[in-house]
């Protein structure tokens, strides 16, 4: 017997049945008790397996299947079940219980972490079980020494997880240099050869080799686990089956990589923006898209999509003017009404809310109404950039289509895009119309809240995007996203890129960060090179507390600012080609090294430099220095300022003025701006 503060796992087979598609197992927990666990060959590649009260066979984290699961067989002896499907079997041994998931030859690719147990048989690192305190299930896996871990959303920390305690559940991260996260993604991928992804939306907690070093764990908060096993070995095909899964990214359209330019406390009235686009004109500096903060709106109104006509006091002539200049607009929004606008009171009569366990309006503050506005100081709950809030319940088809229409008569008008900001906020006790808990819903709302802006903005404009802050699996269906609210340091700067890189090894292709940091005012140095990084980046957006023009950080560094901007619109015919390919292969526009190197175990620590698509290695400088090491990957690579070549699979140190970003065309393509450099 179990002691009573021992997780409860399955320890043996009692008997077994096919199920249509299904191998049901039945099995005995650690306390004698009995459970099911439901196997599934989903696809000749992927496995799908579930234990617990009442695993949904649907989920908003799918979409629809393609088909149906391979053919497949059952081998019994005494030990064990052994079951076929040509490319990705699995093995069940009877007891003790323990899962293996076997390649095409029969071999081991990833199994169960029950044999990992101390002296007096108790586990070192769980694997698949429940409780026993409250609702929860997990899975264990064991860890080859030489195995190293990626994914799991926008992590701003290092992108190899082993060794590390991860906690999925969204967050207002408030800054980019601690575990917490605005996009978590329960999608873990190993370079093994194998992928995991846990089918909920609950808070899952990992254990990433910080309990034991022979194994990983995953935890959900919830009483029935649902996960996906998948097989590459390559990481690019576990890629490619994991958005088979969970969906495509959506392909943004070709405008949206260009520049964008936007400012929290500089750009505040219509003047102001009109006189922002007319400076980038008139220094030629190449820009697509203006954004409007929520200053378009009302103060303390937000967000409830009504002009504010004494900051904007001709909104048409605006939208008119600046698509004369050949410029697109964006406006902000957020999922959540200010209780002093006159459309909390429409949508409280229409229900069209999150509510609380008494059935009452859920109303909460957050970060807007804890702030003062930028460049002011609070004196008191009235002085804050917004009024507490309610937050819409997307659950309802109802509210969903009010929400959108609220949208339409700005597209109307020629708005080509929202921000949608925040979605981190949804208490764990609140209730939703379809049945959901705060807790169920937390980390699925900014899904369900993205979702509907970007059916609006392509039913209208044609086009579907949205500028997102927040995710979860599923998130790369609705681009795209910028990475939160850096500080203006280099260490921002540097997890800015750690946290894209690492979405992008979670299925989400198309990302960006605030050029420059957000809070905080850059020098010289700092804004020159998030600029070079920024546009080289998947997407490219200036914004910040303060003024983020180039012109205001001197000559030298609206000079270089322009050079790259114009690089980048040379680079646009290839990045969009680029991520045509990555909505067809879920492969990332900015690739880290490791998805090219897989076992180089150089490539498992470097975070600091990527591809951009197949061919430009893109090395930026993240400190104050002028000089970098930079790897270079097997092949020849060719500087694309000088045009020198450097010898690949080894460390260079690389000289890096102020001018310089380091950046090298891999020999043999053909230059992505039709020269070199």
């Amino acid at each position: 017997m179990t002691a009573p503060d021992d997780p409860l796992l399955v320890s043996e087979l009692v008997s077994w049945r096919r199920d249509g598609e299904d191998l049901a197992l039945r099995a005995r927990l650690s306390d004698g008790a009995s459970i099911e666990v439901r196997a599934t060959p989903w696809s000749p590649h992927v496995w799908r397996i579930r234990i617990g009260d009442g695993p949904e066979a649907s989920s908003p984290l799918l979409v629809e299947r393609e088909g149906s699961g391979p053919d497949w067989t059952v081998e019994e002896d005494p030990t064990r079940l052994i079951v076929r499907t040509g490319a990705f079997g699995l093995e069940v041994r009877k007891r003790p219980w323990r899962l293996s998931f076997l390649d095409a030859r029969g071999e081991p690719v990833c199994r169960e972490s029950a044999d990992d147990v101390d002296v007096l048989g108790r586990p070192c690192a769980p694997s698949l079980g429940t409780g026993p305190f409250g609702p929860r299930a997990r899975e264990g896996m064991l860890l080859r020494r030489d195995e190293h871990l990626f994914g799991l959303g926008e992590r701003f920390t290092a992108l190899d997880h082993r060794g590390r305690r991860v906690a999925l559940w969204t967050e207002d991260a408030l800054c980019t240099t601690t575990g917490r996260a605005y996009k978590n993604v329960p999608f873990l991928m190993s370079t093994a050869g194998y992928g995991l992804f846990a089918n909920t939306t609950r808070r899952v907690d990992l254990s990433l080799g910080a309990d034991s070093v022979r194994a990983w764990t995953l935890e959900v908060a919830g009483p029935s686990l649902d996960y996906f096993a998948i097989l590459g070995p390559e990481l690019p095909a576990i890629l490619d089956r994991y958005t088979r899964l969970t969906g495509r990214p959506g392909l943004p359209p070709d405008w949206s990589f260009g520049l964008w330019m936007s400012g929290t406390g500089a750009y505040r009235t219509q003047a102001e923006i009109e006189a922002l686009a007319r400076g980038m004109r008139e220094r030629d500096i190449p820009c697509e898209v203006i954004h409007v903060e929520p200053w378009w709106m009302r103060p303390r109104m937000y967000a409830d999509f009504v002009w504010n006509r004494e900051a904007f006091p001709d909104p048409e002539g605006l939208v008119r003017r600046l698509g004369e200049m050949g410029y697109r607009l964006s406006l902000y929004e957020h999922p959540y009404v200010s209780v002093e606008s006159e459309l909390f009171r429409e949508g409280s009569a229409r229900g069209h809310f999150a509510r609380r366990p008494g059935g009452e309006v859920y109303v909460i503050d957050y970060g807007l109404s804890r702030a003062p506005r930028p460049g002011e100081e609070a004196a008191g709950p009235s002085d804050t950039w917004n009024a507490p809030v309610a937050i819409v319940d997307f659950t309802s088809p109802d509210a969903v289509a009010w929400w959108k229409e609220l949208h339409r008569p700005l597209l109307e008008l020629g708005v080509a895009a929202f921000k949608t900001d925040f979605g981190e906020d949804v208490p764990p006790d609140a209730r939703f119309a379809d049945g959901s808990t705060g807790e169920e819903m937390h980390n699925l709302y900014p899904l369900l809240y993205n979702r509907a802006v970007y059916e609006i903005t392509r039913e209208v404009a044609g086009e579907g995007i949205v500028w997102s802050r927040s995710g979860w699996a599923g998130s790369q269906r609705y681009p795209t996203c910028w990475g939160g609210d850096p500080a203006c340091d280099h260490d921002s700067l540097a997890a800015a890129l750690r946290g894209g890189l690492s979405l992008g090894l979670s299925g989400v292709p198309f990302w960006s960060h605030d050029i420059g940091g957000y809070r905080g005012t850059p020098d010289e140095r700092l804004y020159v090179r998030w600029a070079q990084l920024g546009l080289l980046s998947p997407h490219a957006r200036c914004h910040g507390e303060t003024a983020r023009e180039p012109w205001r950080f001197g000559p030298r560094a609206e000079e270089i600012f322009r050079r790259y901007a114009k690089l980048r619109q040379e680079l646009l015919p290839y990045v969009c080609r680029q991520a045509r390919e990555s909505c067809r292969t879920g492969m990332p526009l900015a690739r880290p090294l490791v998805l090219e190197l897989p076992d180089d175990p150089v490539a498992w620590s470097i975070d600091d430099e990527f591809l951009l698509g197949d061919d430009l290695l893109v090395a930026p400088v993240l400190d104050a220095s002028d000089r970098r090491r930079v790897w270079f990957p097997p092949g020849r690579w060719i500087d694309w300022w000088s045009g020198r070549e450097h010898e690949g699979e080894r460390w260079e140190e690389v000289a890096a003025p102020l001018e310089i970003l380091p950046l090298f065309l891999r020999e043999g393509a053909e230059s992505p701006a039709g020269q070199g450099g």
